[in-house]
């Protein structure tokens, strides 16, 4: 396992490369380019903003900002597993063409979601700032909040992107199972208004408990709870260790089967 680390540490510069290429043609050809990245949650928060002030009113508190506070996170965590599921099966020419360790696909589509993610924020920290969020001590504990889930959504990534290499029909899976996710890890609403009966759906999920501490940070100005935050770092840190095992045993078949 050790080893497998420190040839991704020794392709660095491969893996630099394909995190930039992502960014720099993910938008190729649009008349707007690389300010899509800025202009995606922009026009997020402005739709939302519409949708849930004038159509359809929510008994919270500046409610847009509500659900934007915890969206762009739960974007990065959707956007990085559905696009991740299918990396190796698209990869298969350069696989086939050039050694490099296979595990840096994976970790690429997780940066860049994370990068897109971190310009997300110039957009949603001023927002919150206009409504009177301002940023608070507590934003401390953003780093921690978005390593641990940097470290699970690269565990996932490593999963599905080995698995559905051998199982295609889970990348098409995976958008059923992503889009009940949704609605289970309190993007939408305040944990604190789901039944008793059903709140042990969203306390064993681990994106929940993420959703729930960047509100906390974001829009309550509070501490998030610091031991359900190490419990799922814990979490998090044995899937990775199980989940690169997994793809390090299944990658030595990747080129007969794509």
């Amino acid at each position: 396992m050790i080893n497998d680390w420190i040839d991704v540490y020794n392709y660095r510069e491969f893996l630099k490369n394909s995190v930039s290429k992502d960014l720099r043609t993910r938008y190729r050809g649009s008349v707007f380019g690389f300010l899509w990245t800025f202009l995606n949650p922009l026009l997020m928060l402005v739709v939302y903003s519409v949708l849930f002030s004038i159509v359809v009113r929510m008994q919270v508190d500046n409610y847009p900002l509500f659900l934007f506070s915890t969206l762009l996170s739960w974007n990065f965590f959707s956007t990085t597993i559905l696009s991740g599921s299918s990396i190796i099966v698209n990869s298969g020419n350069l696989i086939k063409k050039i050694y490099f360790p296979h595990e840096i696909l994976p970790i690429s589509v997780v940066m860049g979601g994370l990068v897109n993610y971190i310009y997300g924020l110039v957009i949603l920290i001023p927002a919150l700032s206009i409504y009177g969020y301002y940023p608070n001590t507590n934003y401390i504990y953003l780093p921690l909040i978005l390593l641990i889930q940097v470290i699970l959504t690269l565990a996932i990534t490593f999963l599905v992107s080995s698995l559905t290499v051998f199982f295609r029909d889970l990348e098409h899976m995976l958008v059923i199972i992503v889009n009940a996710l949704f609605y289970l890890s309190g993007v939408l609403f305040p944990l604190s208004t789901v039944p008793e009966r059903a709140r042990w759906l969203f306390d064993f999920n681990p994106i929940a408990m993420l959703m729930a501490s960047y509100r906390d940070v974001f829009y309550y100005n509070q501490t998030p709870d610091m031991f359900t935050l190490s419990m799922i770092g814990l979490f998090s840190f044995v899937l990775l260790i199980v989940a690169q095992r997994i793809f390090a045993k299944l990658k030595f078949r990747f080129i007969e089967e794509i």
